[in-house]
């Protein structure tokens, strides 16, 4: 199994290396002056290798089969049992609005139409009309091709501000930590 073959070296969540080899993934164990050695992510595994500048030089038998660490190659998110894939819940790509929650958008145009908390029926029907209709309108325009309406100035600059950002990071000006800083305190999030 051993031999001259690349290793394909990754970064685990904490910031640790790792390597995938044969599809099973493989945490830093101990390192020597010439050589590393790792060992299988899965604790109850007693597979084990060993490379030497960036070349394998020796491997073990797994006890598992190599799909359970395909996940890991994917870099999907588990909830609830099921690992869902990257692009489905991470929208680090995404350019112009970071959520897509439609739910909650009519949720507060609903409120802000209704004049209290509890119209009567006739009020409700009313409003929901009213908010059926603005949202024919709206598709009509779409399948027209009309311009979108436009944003507000204070998100356009922030979209601006974080797509410049993606390209430091891109052109390896910032780190991925500067990168999640500097875009929390963009956001206000620290």
């Amino acid at each position: 199994m051993a031999g001259l073959r690349n290793v394909e070296y990754i970064m685990s969540q904490r910031g640790t290396p790792q390597i995938l080899l044969d599809g099973y993934l493989y945490n830093r164990n101990r390192e020597r002056q010439t050589s590393t050695h790792w060992r299988c992510v899965i604790k109850t595994c007693t597979g084990r290798c060993t490379t030497s500048d960036d070349f394998l030089r020796n491997q073990t038998e797994h006890n598992h089969p190599p799909e359970h660490v395909n996940k890991h190659k994917q870099h999907g998110y588990q909830l609830g049992g099921r690992w869902f894939p990257l692009p489905l819940w991470n929208h680090h790509e995404t350019e112009g609005p970071r959520i897509k929650n439609s739910l909650e958008g009519f949720h507060c145009r609903l409120n802000q139409s209704l004049p209290r908390r509890h119209p009567n029926i006739f009020r409700f029907i009313e409003v929901t009309r009213r908010i059926e209709h603005a949202e024919r309108s709206r598709l009509v325009q779409v399948n027209f091709e009309a311009a979108p309406p436009s944003r507000k100035r204070v998100y356009r600059e922030i979209d601006n501000r974080i797509i410049r950002l993606k390209d430091h990071l891109r052109l390896g000006q910032k780190t991925p930590v500067q990168f999640l800083d500097a875009v929390g305190h963009l956001l206000k999030l620290a």
